[in-house]
């Protein structure tokens, strides 16, 4: 079993929980890959597909994205081979990948958003088992975002009042965990 994590923009693998979660995740045994992201400060979406693509998911494999990691999941999923599979994504304070949803207009999105956002039915014929994490008081992604997506993806949705943008000061997210292990034990 690999599990990924594409950290979110503006951090690294070491940032947030991140380095937390890897720790978990090494203890259980399995792969574990957190890709450092080019240009973290203004993500170019070509970029970060790229990223994804070098380290091969398949079927064994879970992806779980924080902010724009998990937004470059899903574009990578719209955009995969036919027969591709991955067994769970888990989605992290996630926009809707609509442009008028951005969150912050002024910045440059470098083909992350569309007018229409996401293509669920593409994105779903690569996973079946999807899971949305998102917190009301989100400064960052209007939980809205979160509502659409978990009912876009036929997500079991997990939702918080207080964890915010699940960034600084968020040292665990234990529901990762426990969102994993079912899948894990279905290898």
């Amino acid at each position: 079993m690999k599990i990924v994590l594409i950290h979110g923009k503006n951090t690294d693998p070491n940032s947030n929980w991140y380095p937390w979660f890897g720790r978990e995740v090494e203890k259980m045994g399995y792969e574990y890959i957190a890709p450092v992201m080019p240009s973290p400060a203004d993500p170019i979406i070509k970029e970060w597909l790229a990223e994804i693509e070098k380290i091969k998911p398949d079927e064994k494999t879970i992806l779980i994205g924080h902010s724009r990691g998990g937004f470059a999941i899903l574009r990578w999923l719209e955009k995969a081979t036919p027969k591709k599979k991955v067994k769970k994504v888990i989605l992290i304070a996630v926009n809707s990948g609509r442009l008028k949803d951005k969150a912050i207009l002024s910045e440059s999105d470098y083909g992350f958003y569309t007018d229409e956002g996401y293509d669920f039915e593409k994105i779903k014929s690569h996973c079946d088992d999807f899971v949305v994490l998102h917190s009301r008081d989100d400064k960052t992604v209007s939980f809205s975002a979160g509502e659409s997506n978990a009912a876009g993806l036929s997500a079991k949705f997990l939702q918080f009042n207080d964890r915010g943008h699940f960034g600084k000061g968020i040292n665990e997210i234990s529901e990762i965990l426990e969102e994993i292990q079912p899948a894990i034990k279905r290898k």
